[in-house]
């Protein structure tokens, strides 16, 4: 709360939010997004949009780990594992969506981590398929816990096989971020 309340202050209306350190290296590779208004939530992508709502933020662009993101395309708005785990169940049941068979399923639900199971949506020529299934289900419960008062989008990465896809408002989201004013051209004297 307190860093997003210092970027609003600063001229932040719209701001770039990684939940950890995969996001924050991957956002840096990004050329067409402006990093000036970026912080990180780590797990906690309800509250980060709650404080957006109360601190009068207009739009977040979160570049996040299919690890950490396909819990929200289930409706789970704290990532971390204690409070709920159930990526290989998420990413079973949107690949079973997307047109996977059975067997896929169960050797999805088998995998300890989310590049496993992209490992094999690979093999099977189901990833496409898997993230026109996931990026809708993410904006939806993004834009649900925002209560619809948020420009919102998402921008879903692999740390093997690099940039998996985008939500629909992306692309508004990049133009609002890169025309807002830099931080050194407001005189402050701020070191990121």
């Amino acid at each position: 709360r307190v860093e997003m309340r210092m970027l609003k202050a600063n001229g932040g209306d719209y701001l770039v939010i990684t939940p950890g350190n995969y996001g924050e290296v991957f956002s840096q590779n990004q050329r067409d997004i402006r990093l000036d208004y970026a912080m990180k939530c780590s797990n906690y992508v309800g509250e980060t949009l709650d404080f957006a709502r109360e601190l009068g933020v207009k739009g977040i662009l979160f570049i996040a780990h299919i690890g950490k993101f396909i819990k929200v395309s289930g409706g789970i708005m704290n990532t971390h594992s204690m409070h709920a785990d159930s990526r290989a169940e998420l990413m079973a049941a949107q690949a079973i969506r997307a047109g996977a068979d059975l067997e896929t399923a169960r050797r999805i639900l088998d995998t300890i981590t989310t590049e496993e199971a992209l490992d094999i949506l690979y093999e099977k020529g189901l990833t496409d398929a898997f993230m026109q299934v996931v990026l809708p289900k993410v904006e939806y419960y993004l834009d649900h816990r925002a209560k619809g008062e948020l420009k919102l989008g998402a921008i879903l990465f692999s740390s093997v096989h690099g940039m998996l896809g985008e939500t629909s408002r992306v692309t508004e989201l990049k133009a609002c971020i890169n025309a807002q004013k830099n931080m050194t051209d407001l005189g402050e004297n701020y070191d990121r």
